[in-house]
């Protein structure tokens, strides 16, 4: 079967659903968006939710001040609720090396505006009681982070994205990307064939096999992360800051009732493995009782795991790469969700006008070949 497309968007995660959105509501017609299983079904419906403002890199840092005031106006201009918690982040730092980089992000979060402000050991405790803070230096707080419901934001994307005639395919895996004369001509998924003379790869942990498929090579590898969430904890029984032990990669919010806890194994091998690895969770629990002791009295209600689509730099690609008409959204090493709003608009920006509004040059694919690559400390 043999059907064409203006635009064909590969990945049916928050960040395809944004792009398909930004395009359509920039009047773009004949956006088909392709998703191998179920639209969220890769890391959109795994993740923590988290939105913040205090990142290493002033990319980074951009893209989330273009994001927030998205999320804060969700409802009014999606429609949906995206139950944003907006409770701040509090990082705890405990290590010379990361005092050194945290004292260097207060420096530019004060350039760029970000009100984060460093807490000395008693505040920090002030913000989160339950905590234990003997061996903090000293934290960062920002009262305009926090986290949101990733599904209500896919939902609120792809519904008006429909609206505007956005074509969602579920069960529409990607396997051939076809050029010609160093141009995008079409995509193949199952038995049809969608001519197109523009792609966009937001296929997240998957984006380095799909930009195979057209001979491109991109190091966006997929790294498993844990999430698991506890029943209700006593004492602990009203909001607190998104808190992430820095060194050991331990972070942790209220979540229905109880506690998420989310942390990665530094020793997981470079997999597409979403399965639950329970015997990772003693570790997890002896982090989170060394820090949070009042987590004794819980259990744990249920686990999952998600993919990072982690890059040598933790920066994402966004923009053209390869044959003309490919353009990547992807790599964004765990921070997708939080730049979706921006990521959307500023992939509709390059279509509709050919350039954006933010200057992307550190974010292009090149950078890899060149080695230069942007430092992101800032990543758990």
């Amino acid at each position: 079967m043999s059907t064409s497309a203006e635009v064909v968007i590969i990945g049916g995660g928050v960040i395809g659903a944004s792009i398909a959105y930004h395009l359509a509501s920039r009047g773009v017609r004949g956006i088909v968006v392709l998703e191998r299983d179920a639209l969220g079904a890769g890391s959109t419906s795994r993740n923590a939710g988290g939105i913040r403002l205090q990142f290493s890199s002033e990319i980074n840092v951009r893209l989330s001040q273009r994001s927030l005031p998205r999320f804060r106006a969700f409802e009014a201009e999606l429609g949906i609720d995206p139950a944003f918690h907006q409770v701040g982040y509090l990082f705890l730092v405990t290590t010379d090396r990361d005092e050194v980089a945290f004292t260097r992000s207060l420096a530019l979060w004060e350039r760029l505006g970000v009100p984060a402000r460093r807490l000395d050991r008693a505040a920090a405790q002030a913000l989160f009681p339950q905590c234990r803070m003997d061996d903090v230096r000293f934290a960062t707080f920002c009262a305009e982070d926090g986290y949101a419901d990733p599904s209500s934001i896919l939902h609120g994307y792809v519904g008006a994205a429909r609206r505007l005639g956005v074509a969602f395919r579920e069960g529409a895996a990607v396997t051939a990307v076809e050029t010609a004369g160093g141009r995008v001509t079409a995509v193949r998924a199952g038995d049809e064939r969608i001519g197109c003379g523009r792609v966009i790869v937001a296929a997240g942990a998957w984006a380095g096999e799909v930009a195979r498929l057209a001979g491109v090579e991109l190091p966006i590898r997929p790294l498993r992360r844990h999430i698991f969430v506890t029943d209700a904890v006593p004492g602990i029984d009203r909001d607190f800051p998104m808190t992430i032990d820095f060194a050991s990669g331990l972070y942790l919010h209220r979540e229905s009732g109880g506690v998420l806890l989310g942390m990665a194994d530094p020793a997981e091998p470079v997999a597409f493995d979403q399965s639950v690895n329970w015997d990772f969770l003693p570790v997890v629990v002896e982090r989170a009782l060394a820090r949070v002791p009042a987590l004794e009295h819980a259990a744990v209600r249920t686990g999952w795991a998600g993919l990072y689509e982690d890059t040598p730099d933790r920066h994402p690609v966004i923009g053209p790469a390869g044959a003309d008409g490919l353009l990547v959204c992807a790599g964004f090493s765990g921070h997708g969700f939080m730049h979706a709003p921006a990521a959307g608009e500023l992939v509709a920006e390059l279509v509709v006008d050919g350039r954006t509004t933010l200057d992307l040059g550190a974010l292009r694919a090149s950078r890899f070949a060149s080695g230069e690559l942007v430092s992101e400390h800032n990543v758990v």
